[in-house]
C-alpha cells in the first residue's frame, strides 16, 4: 500500500516510536533482579515480533482478535494461530485520528499495528492470511470496519464465529457446536483439504494439553511467591509466538528455575481481574510492585485465562473432537460478555478461602465496555464475602501513573 510523503513519515515515527516501547521494556525486564537465562528466550520472542513468527514457525498465520477460536483446530490445519497484540501506545496514536475518541484502547492499538504490518514490505500479515473474529464485544464485531477506517482490509479470507452470549442454554451449545461445524468447513475450504485431519487435530489436543500443564505449573509457582506477576504476564504474552513445542520445552525449563526459587518478600498479595494486559504495556504491574503489591492470581484473557482447561474427549471421531473443542471453549470461558456468568464470582471467590490473597484489584481499560460493567456487578458481592476491592480505570498512557499508585499504596494500607 503505497502512501503520500507525509504519510510515510507518520509511519516511519511511529514504528521508531514502537521499537522503543518495546526495547525499554525488555531492557526493564532484562535487568530485573529476579531474571534469569531462560526467560531470555521469551523475551526475544517479544522483540522479534510478528514479523518472524511465520519464518519461525514455517506456517501461514491465523489471525485472532479473541481466545474464542479453537486454537488446537487451526493447528491442525497447518496453521499458526496468532493472536493480534494491542499494547503498544505508539501504535494506539497512529490508529487514532480515524476512529471513535472513546474505544477500546487495545484494539485501537491492535488497528495501529495492522496498519505498521500492511505498510512493511516484510509484514506477516498479507491478504492470503486466514482472519478468524469471534463476535466477543462490539469492538471485534466492527474490526473489519475499523480497519477500512484506515484503509485496509482484510481480505477475503474472514471468517465470524458467532458467539452465543448465554451460556448454560442447551440450544447455545448446539448453536456453539453448529459454529465450530462451520469454522471446521471454512479451514477446510481454504486450506485446500478434501477432509478433516482428524490424526493431526488428535495430536495438536496432545501438544497443547502438555502446554496448558505448563501453564498450571507456572500458575502454582506463581501462587508460591516464586513467580512474580510481571514474569507470569510477559511468559503468557509470548505464547503466539512460536510453535506450541517449542514455547513449552521453554516454558518446562524456566519453570524448573523458578522452582528453585525462595518465595518472595512481603509484598500483600492481590487477585487481578478485569481488562487484558498485553506486553509493552506492563504499566500496571510494575505500579503493583512499587506499591508494595503481588497479583499472585489473575483472570486476565492475556494470562491465566489463556488455558482454562485441556479438552477431554471420549469418541476419537470427527464429530467427538469437534464436539469436545466447542465444549471447552464454550463452557469454560469466562469472558464478561456472556450473560449468565455468575460462575465468574465463584471463580475469584474459591482461591479466596485458601487465603491466596487478600484484595481484589479489578483492571478496566476506557472504552472497554464488558469489563467496565462488570467490574460494577462484581463489587458488592466480593465485598460482602469480606474481600477488598479496587477499581482502576486507566489506558496506555503514563500520565496516570502516579495517580494509579497513589490509590494502590493507600489499598495496600487498607489490607494492613
Amino acid at each position: 500500500m503505497t502512501q503520500p510523503g507525509r504519510e510515510n513519515r507518520q509511519l516511519a515515527r511511529i514504528r521508531t516510536a514502537s521499537n522503543e516501547e518495546v526495547g525499554q521494556e525488555i531492557e526493564y525486564l532484562a535487568n530485573r533482579q529476579d531474571h534469569f537465562r531462560e526467560l531470555d528466550y521469551f523475551l526475544d520472542l517479544l522483540k522479534d515480533g510478528p514479523q518472524a513468527v511465520s519464518k519461525r514457525t514455517g506456517r501461514p498465520l491465523a489471525a485472532l482478535l479473541c481466545l474464542q477460536a479453537p486454537l488446537e483446530l487451526l493447528h491442525a490445519y497447518g496453521l499458526q494461530p496468532f493472536k493480534l497484540f494491542g499494547g503498544s501506545s505508539a501504535q494506539s496514536r497512529l490508529a487514532a485520528p480515524s476512529l471513535p475518541a472513546i474505544m477500546c484502547p487495545m484494539l485501537r492499538s491492535a488497528v495501529g499495528a495492522l496498519c505498521l504490518e500492511a505498510n512493511d514490505p516484510d509484514g506477516a500479515l498479507t491478504s492470503e492470511t486466514i482472519w478468524i473474529l469471534p463476535t466477543t464485544c462490539d469492538w471485534s464485531v466492527k474490526f473489519p470496519v475499523l480497519a477500512e477506517r484506515i484503509g485496509l482490509s482484510l481480505g477475503s479470507k474472514v471468517h465470524r464465529l458467532e458467539l452465543p452470549h448465554l451460556k448454560d442454554r442447551p440450544e447455545s451449545q448446539e448453536r456453539w457446536l453448529e459454529e465450530v461445524y462451520h469454522l471446521n468447513d471454512f479451514l477446510r475450504k481454504n486450506c485446500g483439504l478434501r477432509k478433516t485431519p482428524r490424526k493431526d487435530l488428535s495430536r495438536s489436543l496432545d501438544l497443547y494439553q502438555r502446554a496448558w500443564r505448563a501453564l498450571v505449573g507456572l500458575s502454582q509457582v506463581r501462587r508460591q511467591g516464586k513467580a512474580p506477576a510481571i514474569w507470569a504476564l510477559t511468559i503468557a504474552n509470548s505464547f503466539f509466538f512460536d510453535s506450541i513445542e517449542r514455547w513449552t520445552d521453554s516454558l518446562e525449563k524456566a519453570l524448573t528455575k523458578f522452582k528453585e526459587k525462595e518465595p518472595g518478600g512481603s509484598l500483600k498479595k492481590v487477585f487481578l481481574a478485569g481488562s487484558p494486559i498485553f506486553f509493552p504495556n506492563l504499566k500496571l504491574l510494575r505500579l503493583f510492585e512499587e506499591a508494595g503489591l503481588e497479583a499472585v492470581i489473575d483472570d486476565l484473557c492475556s494470562s491465566e485465562r489463556l488455558f482454562p482447561g485441556a479438552v477431554h474427549y471420549d469418541d476419537p471421531s470427527e464429530h467427538g473432537l469437534l464436539k469436545a473443542l466447542a465444549q471447552r471453549y464454550h463452557q469454560s470461558c469466562l469472558c464478561p460478555t456472556f450473560s449468565d456468568n455468575d460462575r465468574r464470582i465463584n471463580s475469584i471467590l474459591a482461591p479466596s478461602t485458601k487465603n491466596l490473597f487478600e484484595g481484589v484489584v479489578y483492571h478496566v481499560l476506557k472504552g472497554c465496555h464488558p469489563f467496565d460493567l462488570e467490574s460494577l456487578q462484581l463489587e458488592g458481592p466480593l465485598k460482602a464475602h469480606g474481600l477488598k476491592f479496587l477499581r482502576l480505570e486507566t489506558d496506555y498512557t503514563a500520565e496516570d501513573s502516579q495517580n494509579l499508585l497513589t490509590r494502590l499504596e493507600a489499598f495496600r494500607g487498607a489490607m494492613s
